[in-house]
């Protein structure tokens, strides 16, 4: 009697599984939906697409540096930017050029980061190729501007190896090097000096946090979000996780994020910049290097100082989730402690945030969701970058 109960419950129990599924699945779906019109959130494919395009490669000295022969999209989602970056037979942006220099021709080298290779603006727009372009025409002569954003890293200690073993092949005769104040001191807190030269300056960096796969800048460890390949694309399940991941420790953040994060800020508050010191340090240390490398080769040397959006224009704070702000009254006083250092040691500098300043009723030179350099912020920049050459004539021009 229990056996034949159990098979005439059986079809039964089917039929309430069968619509429980269809309910979960029906429920699933329509969460998916409303999460995608009301809630929105950054899918795996969409975080790659964020992630600075497929420019990238890995390199035997620095934690990255750019891909040759090749084009990258450069997109973001918010809709602030989508255009592409050509990448040369020689790994820089822009257009190509031999390592030889033509009889007559002068060079100016560019070290930087995301903000020299003008992540977000078109190959034309970026600030050094603007400079080349008003050079040519007001000197018109045989000068050549060397786009090394991202070619050499991230970071002023990465740019320090690359202009040592690489940089000085393309017999320079202007070093510029940007500065950008937002971040550049601080990068270094994701950075390891594997090696060290004789002067007790990097000779090889590696990163404790990012690596390049498939052509992609991203974090070692992948967050909890995008861990699953299935899920990582689901709105609702990536908006599930943000509530879970933090509850349950899902993600390592310090592996994640790196220390960096956790002192974001401080390089612009006088109250807490000293938790920076260790980085502050290595930066003024490989700044001198790249300042004696410079005399040893006669090479002039100059830092440009680029200002943050935050600086300028107190609505920008939304963009970061940062634990100092800018002190009122005392914004630009991470470039006056580096206008001192820089003083100190008879490195020539030019602070942007002046002109960024007093150049605000040509529009805005951000863009409106991202914090890079948008259009008018390039053209500002290269304006007066030429500017400034062209009032202190290096011997070339």
């Amino acid at each position: 009697m229990r056996v034949w109960e159990y098979l005439t419950a059986y079809p039964k129990l089917l039929s309430y599984t069968a619509k429980l599924f269809i309910i979960g699945l029906i429920t699933i779906l329509l969460g998916e939906i409303g999460t995608r019109i009301f809630k929105p959130q950054i899918t795996f494919s969409t975080a790659n697409k964020q992630s600075g395009g497929d420019c990238f490669a890995n390199d035997p000295l620095i934690p990255f540096t750019l891909r040759k022969n090749h084009v990258c999209k450069l997109v973001d989602y918010r809709g602030d930017f989508n255009t592409y970056a050509s990448l040369n037979s020689l790994g820089f942006r822009g257009k190509d050029f031999s390592l030889e220099k033509v009889h007559g021709e002068k060079r100016i080298l560019v070290l930087g980061d995301s903000i020299t290779f003008g992540y977000g603006v078109s190959d034309s727009f970026t600030y050094p190729s603007l400079m080349e372009t008003l050079l040519k025409k007001q000197e018109k002569s045989q000068l050549e501007v060397i786009n090394a954003g991202f070619a050499d890293g991230l970071s002023p200690d990465s740019y320090y190896v690359f202009l040592k073993n690489r940089g000085l092949d393309y017999k320079p005769d202007l070093i510029i090097m940007e500065f950008f104040v937002h971040n550049d001191i601080i990068d270094l807190a994701d950075n390891i000096w594997e090696k060290l030269d004789k002067n007790g300056l990097p000779a090889k960096i590696s990163s404790c946090c990012s690596m390049v796969e498939n052509g992609i800048l991203r974090k070692k460890q992948i967050v909890f979000k995008y861990s699953i390949p299935f899920l990582r694309e689901s709105q609702l399940f990536i908006l599930l996780s943000g509530y879970l991941d933090p509850l349950f420790h899902l993600t390592n953040n310090s592996v994640y994020l790196g220390k960096g994060v956790y002192l974001n800020g401080c390089v612009f508050d006088p109250e807490c910049i000293h938790l920076l010191s260790p980085e502050e340090t290595k930066v003024q240390k490989v700044m001198l290097g790249i300042k004696k490398i410079a005399e040893e080769n006669h090479i002039p040397f100059l830092v440009a100082l680029f200002p943050s959006d935050l600086q300028l224009y107190p609505d920008a704070m939304g963009k970061y989730d940062l634990k100092a702000y800018p002190p009122k009254g005392n914004k630009d006083f991470i470039q006056k402690r580096l206008g001192q250092f820089f003083s100190e040691n008879s490195i020539a500098y030019l602070d942007l945030y002046p002109v960024f300043d007093q150049e605000k009723n040509r529009g805005y030179p951000f863009f409106i969701n991202d914090a890079h350099l948008n259009n008018i912020g390039t053209q500002i920049a290269a304006e007066t970058i030429t500017d400034y050459l062209l009032k202190n004539k290096p011997d070339f021009l």
